[in-house]
Order: C-alpha cells, then structure tokens, then sequence
C-alpha cells in the first residue's frame, strides 16, 4: 500500500505540473488524451490496489505495476510534446524504482520496456500530431536517451544482483541464527542446572526454566545481594567464585562467571541443588563419626587407664607411707593434667564448628598464641606478621595456631626456634608455622589423621583438629619436610572487607617469647 500511495503522490504533482503549465497550450487531440491517461491511471491504480490483496505471487504484481507505469508514461509523454516533452525522466525513476528489488530480470525488462514506449511516444507524436518525421539531429538525440535508459537498466540490474546477493547471504545468517536459537533455548530448556545470564548492569538477559524452579519465590536480587558475589562483581580477581546458598531449607550452590565484555551478556550465574549431596555428606559424615568413635573408645580407655592405676598406687603409697607424700602429690598433678589435656583435645575435635568470620586485628592474635606457649613452658618462638587486619574467624584461627605450635615444639630439635609468618598479597593470606627436626617417615602420609603420633604423650587429635578446622574455613592445609626443616602453611581467600597488607614495622616485625 505504501507504493500505491507514493504513485497518487506523484500523480497529483504531475496533474498540478501539467495543468498549470503544459495542458493550457496543447491541441485539442492532445488535451484528449491527456484526460484519458488520467482516468487510465486512476483505473490502473485501483487495479493495482485489488492486487495487493490478493494470492498473486508478488513478483508478477511488481511486473504490472511497473508495466502499467510505462505505459501510462508514455501516454504522458505522446501528449505532451513528444521529443520535447519533460515527461521523459519518469522511464529513469521507473527503471531505478524496479532495480531496489532484488531482482535482475525485473530493471532489464523495465529498461526494455522504456525504451520501447519512448520510441513510440517520441515517434507517434511526431507522425500523427506534427505529420513529420524526426530529422537526423532529433534522430541522435533519441538514440542518446534511449541509450541512456539502457544505461540505467544494466547499472540497476547489477544493483540488483548485489542486493540479492546480500539478501541470500543474510537470509542464510538469519536461519543459522534461528536454527542456533532454538538449539540454545532447547539445551537450556533440558539443563537440569539453572542458568540465569546477566548484562553489565547486573539485570537478567536470559534465564532458563529449571533457574526459575530452583528460585521459587525467591528473587534474584536476594542472590546478587551475597556479600562474596557481590565482592566479584566489584573486583573478579578469580576466573570464578562459589559459595552455597540455603533458599528456605534447598541447599543451592552458587558459581558466578565473567563472561566477554558484552552489554547482553556480561555474567553466567549457574544454580545446581545440591540439597541432596549436603544429606549424604552428613550420613556419611556421621558413619565416620560412629566408625572413629569406637577407636576413640579404645584409646580413650587405654589413656584414661594409665593415669588412674598411677594414681591409684600413689594415694595407696601415701596412705603407707605419708613421709612421701611431696613427691606423689607431684605425681598426682601431672596425672591429673594429663587427663584434662585428653579431655580438652577430645572437645575440641568433636565440637562442631561454624565460622562466624569478624575484623581482627593479626598481631594481637598472635601474641596471645604466644603468650599461651609462654606459660605452658616453650623456650623460644619467633613470630613476624606483616598484615594488619583480616576477616576471619579469630577462635578458629587461633584453634589452628595454637596446635601447629604444639606440633611444632614436640618435634623441634632440642634448643632450636620455631617461626610463625603470616603475611598476605592481593587474592589470599598465608600463615607459615617452621620448626628444624624430624617427622617420622611411616607417618608422614596421614599426618592429618585422627590418633596418628609418635609422641609418648600425644594422642593425635592436634593436627586432624587444623585440618577440620580448615575445611569448615574453607582453608587449604600443606605440610612439607626438606633438609632437617618441618613447615604447615595454612591459606586463605582475603575477603575484601577492610584487609590491607601493612608495610615493615620494627616493633611487630619480630618477637621472641623465651621461658625459662
């Protein structure tokens, strides 16, 4: 409908052109059919507008359309002077109107077409109004224009060519696209995980079903809201970050991707419930508990039984012999002390533990580790700490140093030092516990196992105690021995929440706690 309307447009110019300036001076013949072609025109547009409408296929519509425009040219031209008409660039807009089709036949049969119907216009007015024929000059002058017109005809026929081209290839790229689109929305209508794509600005550009069911009522602000996702979004340090997400009793386990710098499609949120697998990590997690508790028990009677015969012969010998009874109270102490050593680490490894992750201050944890060291009776510790801050479950770090330093000081060599480091980069903290002697090599491989000692008075819950710790953290625990030298290194993500990484400092750099 849109070119029905621009053809009445150009009617209408035509009509004013013509009846203010050409149809006052034209003969009676020719004011006739120039009245004709009017009302030709009027039924051909109405004709053409029928067609619109109709099942014709659309090429064979354009071929009217255009035909019926020639024709009614050439009327125009006949009656308005022939040669001398200004008529004759409509057969040039014509040609060019036919040529944005896409079609290459179409703007050469239009040339075609023109040229045929100028020639009559041209010749007709000249035989039948003038009763004359052209002369040599007016001859070339048509020849030129008709050679213009096929000019015009080549030049849209290979526009056209290239349009369809165009027009093939971007047809062709328009299905893979589709075909992609679907292939995309069924993977994503099939992922059991949910996938949620976000722009740059953190609003939603794509979710699939299964993201929206494992959400429920639950927004997707809520989850951008996480203070570890939000921290990425700020700063991605990291390829990727995860954390686990309980939505309303669903354990959800959330991984946060940067994507390529693209508005649409800047972060891939996925979504796995992993509610299931937490259940059998606690049935599992309790069999263990269940299988350790009868070694436990075994241990425990083997430990418990030791001290209690001792001090059962020693209060009957002080009820002998109350002459001794300075030395056996000694005895009796110790025994006692030891007892409550076992009971102390048998709570500590079998209480559970949830981080609770606050801003402390590093050094100070540190001293009070030492200072604890101090009065246990350790000769001599040195410690250097180069960050200010971090946050961190204080209580379960201090759980960690405080039995790497005991670990450290059973197996040190006689009168040699044991050395904290905590220090700190841009992605993670780092505390370094060294000490110089040996481990045995038969239980190097299971350190970190429960009841596993070569110390006389050991009973093995020291290091498992870090491990445990460390994994409730998330921490990584390593332990290495090379020429003589006995190191654990306990690491963490930094949170960004006001750590920093402080400069040398004499009066934290070192310091020694030394006992007599």
């Amino acid at each position: 409908m849109r070119l029905i309307f621009y053809r009445a447009l150009a009617a209408l110019a035509i009509a004013v052109v013509v009846a203010i300036w050409i149809y006052p001076t034209l003969l009676p013949i020719q004011k006739q059919l120039m009245t004709a072609s009017g009302i030709l025109f009027l039924i051909l547009l109405l004709l053409q507008s029928v067609l619109i409408v109709s099942r014709i296929p659309e090429n064979r519509q354009r071929v009217f359309q255009y035909s019926s425009d020639i024709m009614l040219s050439s009327l125009l031209i006949f009656s308005s002077g022939g040669l001398f008409s200004p008529f004759y660039l409509l057969f040039g807009l014509i040609i060019i109107a036919s040529g944005t089709h896409a079609v290459r036949l179409l703007p050469l049969a239009m040339s075609t077409l023109a040229c045929a119907g100028y020639l009559a216009a041209v010749y007709g007015d000249a035989w039948f109004v003038h009763g004359s024929d052209l002369d040599t000059q007016q001859a070339l002058y048509v020849l030129l224009q008709v050679s213009v017109l096929m000019l015009i005809g080549s030049v849209m026929a290979y526009i056209a060519r290239h349009h369809a081209s165009l027009r093939a290839s971007s047809d062709k790229i328009v299905r893979q696209h589709r075909r992609l689109k679907d292939i995309h929305d069924n993977i994503m209508a099939e992922m059991s995980e949910g996938v949620i794509v976000l722009d740059s600005t953190l609003h939603v550009s794509d979710m699939n079903e299964s993201a929206i069911a494992l959400l429920g009522k639950e927004s997707i602000d809520s989850l951008l809201s996480i203070s570890v996702l939000n921290a990425f979004f700020c700063k991605p340090l990291l390829p990727e970050v995860q954390c686990e997400y309980d939505n309303h009793g669903r354990i959800l386990l959330l991984t946060v991707r940067k994507l390529t710098p693209d508005h649409d499609a800047a972060w891939l949120l996925t979504l796995v419930d992993i509610s299931e697998i937490r259940h059998l990590e606690k049935q599992l997690i309790q069999q263990e508990k269940m299988a350790l508790l009868g070694k436990m028990s075994a241990i425990l009677a083997h430990e418990i039984r030791n001290p209690i015969h001792t001090m059962a012969q020693g209060l009957e010998i002080m009820a002998r012999t109350p002459e001794s009874n300075v030395d056996i109270q000694g005895i009796l102490h110790d025994e006692m002390m030891r007892l409550n050593r076992l009971a102390n680490m048998m709570l500590e490894y079998s209480r559970p533990l949830h981080p609770e992750p606050v801003q402390t201050y590093m050094p100070e944890v540190i001293r009070s580790s030492l200072n604890q060291m101090d009065i246990t009776g350790c000769r001599k510790v040195n410690s250097q700490c180069l960050v200010d801050e971090l946050l961190i479950d204080s209580d379960h770090f201090r759980l960690v140093l405080d039995n790497l330093l005991s670990n450290a000081l059973a197996y040190r060599y006689p009168d040699s030092n044991v050395t904290v480091y905590l220090d700190a980069d841009d992605m993670f903290w780092m505390l370094r516990v060294d000490n110089e002697g040996e481990i045995p090599a038969a239980i190097r491989d299971k350190l970190f196992e429960p009841f596993i000692s070569s110390c006389s008075n050991g009973i093995g819950l020291g290091l498992a105690t870090v491990q445990q710790v460390c994994i409730a953290n998330d921490w990584t625990v390593e332990s290495s021995f090379e020429n003589g030298k006995v190191r654990f290194t306990i690491s963490g993500l930094l949170q960004p929440v006001m750590e920093h990484v402080k400069g040398h400092h004499p009066d934290e750099e070192e310091s020694k706690v030394e006992n007599g």
